[in-house]
């Protein structure tokens, strides 16, 4: 018998953590060299220490220590004690303490507590998506931004969390979209102690300590991993008692978007309306998995974490949360070694890059369950989409790339960046908001403001923003790969310039999804634009294009022209140039021949001879208001041999039989 009466029982568990089980809870420990340590336990939602209990003697030689406890888990939370230092539970199922979004943290030791999960979740016959990456589309996320604005369509209760995005699920199907990618859902602290308060609210005398401390606190790491009194007590050598109230009273810059240390296994308090994330977020899962959508997570693992607990972090969700699978954000070393594991074989993973030798020796027995994801396809399609000479090529390449056994992520536009909006709108980034005297976010944006910096009422500006927005998305959704949207470009979002608003946790930065009303032309262009994608497997093929005739049908899977059949012109000085499928090596009948004019100036474009039989078909023009005519009012080039785009437009046509027209005409009344 422990402590308070609390009965150590007989443990047969070797895991870290805490585990519920039927006669107690089994609590597992690494500890520092600072001897043998012991387990606090607390009265449920109080920092009052209700028992300290000291952990057996490890039964096998080491630093791992264990033992189970007999307890009600609904009554209580814990932390560990390891030689003088308080220890939140690196593997909390849950976490106390951070329930209110952007509440100045408790400067107490015991402000941060381990929570159990208890409870028999009723899954209902879940069942993973399981979609292959060729058919995918992404849309990436903020789940607090996505429905925290006051015209998000959430009830207050609900906004910015994950009951709220569960509301959305609708409007995403609205738009095509079978992928949610989230930005960072585990407890991660929010708010940073502003550098101001390290270097000029104390006096000199102690700031020379600081100054002269080989170990002194120069980042902020460690207050993003919730040991905030470890660092102002050790910066500034004093009691952390007497900083409390001028803590309490200063703004915090806010780390919104939650990349950094963290409690890995533990869904965000803040981000739940009700008292119990895990269930709310177990919910929103499986909602999103009977509407057929799959969910990915992004994991921002500090240099610090060791692949052991990173490999129970992605089995942990995977096994508890039914999530579909991860993107793992840095630490790039690790993509070989995850992608081996077990769970990668049903499980989709996510890195910046894999080795070219492990995709080619394990591509194949990983069944494209792992894909890569970097600018590279935003870089060169950003320079073409602006004029830039010298990028015809390199996008030519992007949109075949796809590599067999690894999939290609493909976007315009990502959370650390300018949104769409503000690509078409801004030569320069503006993020003075952020405290960091516009030193912070790339200055590499490719981007161009279509001829006038800002937000601007000319109707000549905004029908060639609203055309170059329709072009991004052409780019990404009819090039081989995985499309990835960014969440409120479909609807114009703007962050006003800044292209790094990482801190900026208000209208800035969510999701006001009253500019649908504004931006319907565009919205509707997507989810048009999606679903002729779905419709057309030659546009999301399971590997690369060859560019080859490997069918002996009479015509490559992919070729390139220009102002002449069957001669693409790549020179430097061009951007413009044609692409056309052939069906066949999709089990389909069409030809799909895509016209990409990038220039300023009205460019002509040679077709193909058809088979007899065949017509060209206009189906789609990124400079028509209607970019998706009606099929009755599609236009029928015959068998025209050259045709001219307009200027910085894009214009898909179909080749397509005469009995397929008469029946498409047919179905379409």
């Amino acid at each position: 018998m422990g402590d308070n009466g609390f009965q150590i029982l007989k443990d047969d568990i070797n895991t870290p953590g805490a585990v519920v089980c039927k006669d107690g809870v089994h609590f597992g420990f690494y500890a520092s060299e600072a001897g043998r340590p012991a387990l606090l336990l607390y009265k449920k939602g109080t920092e009052e220490i209700a028992a300290e209990l000291p952990f057996p003697e490890p039964s096998v030689p080491g630093n791992f220590y264990s033992m189970k406890v007999k307890l009600s888990a609904e009554d209580y939370e814990y932390n560990f004690r390891d030689g003088d230092t308080v220890v939140t539970d690196p593997y909390a199922g849950r976490i106390a303490g951070r329930e209110a979004y952007g509440q100045v943290p408790s400067l107490s030791p015991h402000g941060l507590r381990g929570a159990f999960v208890t409870g028999t979740y009723r899954w209902d016959e879940d069942q993973l998506p399981s979609i292959p990456f060729s058919d995918v589309i992404t849309y990436h996320l903020h789940v607090r931004g996505f429905t925290m604005h006051r015209n998000s369509g959430v009830s207050r209760g609900q906004k910015g969390t994950f009951a709220g995005l569960k509301k959305k699920i609708p409007y995403l199907l609205s738009l095509g979209i079978n992928q949610v990618k989230l930005m960072p859902v585990y407890e991660f602290s929010e708010l940073e102690i502003p550098e101001y308060l390290y270097t000029h609210t104390i006096a000199d005398k102690e700031q020379k300590k600081v100054n002269a401390s080989a170990d002194g606190v120069d980042n902020h790491s460690d207050l993003a991993s919730g040991t905030m009194q470890d660092a102002v007590e050790h910066a500034f050598d004093l009691p952390a008692a007497s900083y409390e109230q001028t803590l309490k009273t200063q703004e915090f810059r806010k780390n919104y978007w939650g990349y950094g240390p963290g409690y890995y296994f533990a869904p965000k308090a803040s981000y739940a309306a009700s008292k119990r994330a895990d269930v709310e977020f177990k919910d929103m899962v499986r909602a999103f998995h009977k509407n057929g959508i799959e969910v990915i997570l992004e994991f921002s693992f500090s240099a610090e974490t060791d692949i052991g607990q990173i490999i129970a972090c992605l089995n942990y969700w995977a096994c508890e949360y039914h999530v579909d699978g991860f993107s793992i954000v840095g630490r790039e070393e690790l993509s070989a070694v995850l992608a081996r594991l077990p769970l990668f074989t049903s499980r989709k993973l996510i890195c910046s890059c894999y080795p070219d030798d492990f995709i080619s020796e394990n591509g194949s027995k990983l069944k494209r369950h792992i894909a890569c994801s970097n600018d590279g396809f935003m870089n060169d399609s950003r320079r073409l989409l602006k004029g830039d000479a010298g990028t015809l090529e390199a996008f030519g390449w992007r949109t075949r790339y796809n590599p067999a056994g690894c999939a290609q992520i493909n976007y315009m536009t990502n959370h650390d960046g300018f949104t769409l909006m503000d690509l078409v709108s801004y030569n320069m980034k503006y993020n003075d908001e952020n405290g960091e005297m516009g030193r912070d976010g790339s200055d590499a944006n490719y981007s161009w403001n279509c001829g006038e910096e800002g937000p601007r009422a000319k109707r000549k500006i905004t029908a060639l923003r609203m055309r170059q927005r329709k072009n991004a998305y052409a780019m990404m959704l009819l090039s081989q790969g995985t499309p990835m949207l960014l969440a409120g470009d479909e609807f114009g979002n703007t962050q006003k310039g800044n292209n790094n608003p990482w801190c900026q946790d208000g209208e800035l930065t969510w999701l006001d999804f009253s500019r649908t009303k504004g931006n319907k032309e565009l919205t509707a262009f997507v989810s048009q634009l999606i679903a002729y994608r779905k419709a057309h497997r030659i546009l999301h093929l399971d590997a690369e294009p060859q560019c080859a005739d490997y069918l002996s049908s009479g015509f490559p899977d992919l070729s390139y022209h220009g102002e002449r059949a069957w001669y693409g012109d790549m020179k430097s000085s061009s951007l413009h140039m044609g692409c056309m499928y052939s069906g066949h090596y999709a089990g389909e009948e069409d030809f799909l021949y895509i016209a990409w004019n990038f220039h300023w100036e009205e460019q002509q474009f040679a077709l193909p001879l058809l088979p007899d039989g065949y017509s060209w078909i206009r189906v789609m023009d990124t400079g028509l208001p209607e970019s998706f005519p009606a099929m009755e009012e599609q236009e029928n080039l015959g068998a025209l041999r050259m045709f001219s785009v307009s200027p910085r437009t894009v214009v898909l046509l179909e080749g397509r039989t005469q009995e397929r027209n008469a029946a498409s005409g047919k179905l379409s009344k």
